[in-house]
């Protein structure tokens, strides 16, 4: 007798990835020939490809993607001040940095910024004004 459909494979669940998830969490069970597409949580890049398949032979077409954090540049300078994250040489989201005025010198605006999760610095910057003195 001749079955005229190939033979159908089961995979395992699709690999979690961190800070992102797959479609296919509501799926029970996958067979080839199915796919999953990954999305990253907020804050975070996909890297890699964004779809994976069950192959014909029972397994997830590798690598999975990965999502990694956005990161913020180094926080600007500022004229007549500094900031506490000089020596920080990755800034992720959540990050905060302090800054401060030269002796002489009085801070406008927030003291603090903090690297949000498009990778962006909260804004406006401060600014140190005028000699007291």
């Amino acid at each position: 007798w001749f079955c005229p459909f190939p033979p159908v494979s089961q995979c395992s669940d699709p690999p979690a990835i961190a800070n992102g998830k797959h479609s296919g969490q509501a799926t029970a069970v996958f067979i080839s020939g199915m796919s999953v597409s990954y999305a990253c949580d907020p804050g975070y890049v996909l890297v890699g490809e964004a779809q994976l398949n069950c192959t014909s032979s029972g397994a997830w077409s590798i690598p999975a993607p990965r999502c990694e954090g956005r990161l913020c540049p180094s926080p600007s300078a500022i004229a007549h001040g500094q900031h506490d994250g000089e020596d920080v040489k990755i800034f992720t989201p959540g990050k905060s940095v302090n800054y401060s005025c030269d002796p002489g010198y009085s801070l406008i605006g927030k003291t603090t910024l903090y690297c949000t999760v498009n990778g962006t610095w909260s804004i406006p910057y401060p600014r140190c004004e005028g000699e007291l003195g």
